[in-house]
């Protein structure tokens, strides 16, 4: 039996992880499979399940096949997958799967494709998991957690599991005292000084949040997202031809809850689109140089005082 998961890695991850238990299988006499997986690894450990045992295995395509190089193994794993027997059953987490991968992980067994949904699906989809997590809450809780995190699933369901903790009715103030945000909070406090040209300001609120415990790739994270709300909002005001336009109708053109797009409004307010995105090729630049063995701080402080200044000189 071979089960495939693709979409958002940690929603796949989750699933594959329900999908072992609900076949009886303890996870940790799973066999788990990443760097270095080859065809023949994967046929060898599948054949070694027996008469009254079956062999499980969990394949993690996108920690085993990277770049153009890992196109040729993966395509050997595909085709050996078809060979495996009744003797074994496989979990293949595959998020990263295109369309016509996930047809051909199809072909091989039961697939399941999990999107995180974007705008305003994503906070019927965080209220929907408020409410497998047991928690009371008022809505506004989920639309909260949805502007807050946007795509980052996993910290949604971490915060989630802490309010359900709490095993009380949680309100909107209740859920901002208790709930991790200062990185994601702050990228729009920080976003509105690199706005104003304000170096010295947008330096202080970085380093501030690094040495409040904030991992750098979070805040480069919740920075690319905001900024990429922005460029989309100033693409937004330029089509609109000096005509106004609402939160509610950014929202949709945006694909993010009203809060969040009309913050993106205001902010784009006097930019153009190539401004704005030439703001966000230097901060995804910067990005990549901190994951690249450079120093993470020294990146995120150069790119906000690049940005600070790019964005006076765009003003300007």
């Amino acid at each position: 039996m071979i089960s495939s998961f693709t979409g958002d890695p940690f929603l796949a991850r989750r699933a594959a992880r329900a999908a072992i238990l609900g076949a009886g299988l303890d996870p940790a006499g799973v066999t788990e499979l990443g760097e270095g997986m080859s065809a023949q690894t994967v046929l060898e450990l599948a054949s070694q399940g027996g008469l009254f045992t079956q062999a499980a295995l969990l394949l993690d395509f996108d920690a085993a096949f990277q770049g153009q190089a890992g196109v040729k193994p993966r395509n050997e794993v595909m085709k050996a997958l078809e060979f495996v027997g009744d003797g074994a059953v496989v979990f293949v987490l595959d998020p990263s799967a295109t369309p016509a991968r996930q047809k051909a992980l199809q072909a091989l067994g039961k697939q399941t494709h999990l999107a995180l949904p974007r705008g305003d699906p994503l906070a019927r989809w965080v209220g929907n998991e408020l409410k497998a997590a047991g928690v009371a809450f008022e809505p506004a809780v989920a639309t909260y957690l949805a502007e807050t995190f946007g795509d980052d699933a996993a910290s949604i369901v971490s915060e989630i599991q802490k309010l359900a903790a709490l095993d009380e009715k949680i309100g909107l103030e209740r859920a901002k005292a208790v709930v991790n945000v200062m990185a994601t909070h702050s990228a729009f406090d920080l976003i509105e000084r690199v706005a104003k040209g304000d170096v010295a300001g947008s330096l202080s609120i970085a380093r501030s949040l690094v040495e409040g415990g904030e991992a750098v790739p979070r805040v480069f994270g919740a920075l690319t997202w905001q900024f990429m709300l922005v460029a989309k909002a100033a693409g937004l005001l330029e089509r609109s031809g000096g005509k106004r336009v609402s939160g509610a109708q950014a929202a949709g053109e945006l694909g993010a809850a009203p809060y969040a797009a009309e913050k993106a409004l205001r902010l784009a307010a006097g930019l153009d689109e190539g401004a704005v995105r030439e703001c966000l090729s230097g901060l995804l630049a910067a990005d990549v140089a901190a994951k690249s063995g450079g120093s993470p701080e020294l990146a995120l402080e150069a790119a906000v005082i690049d940005l600070a200044q790019r964005w006076r000189g765009a003003r300007k």
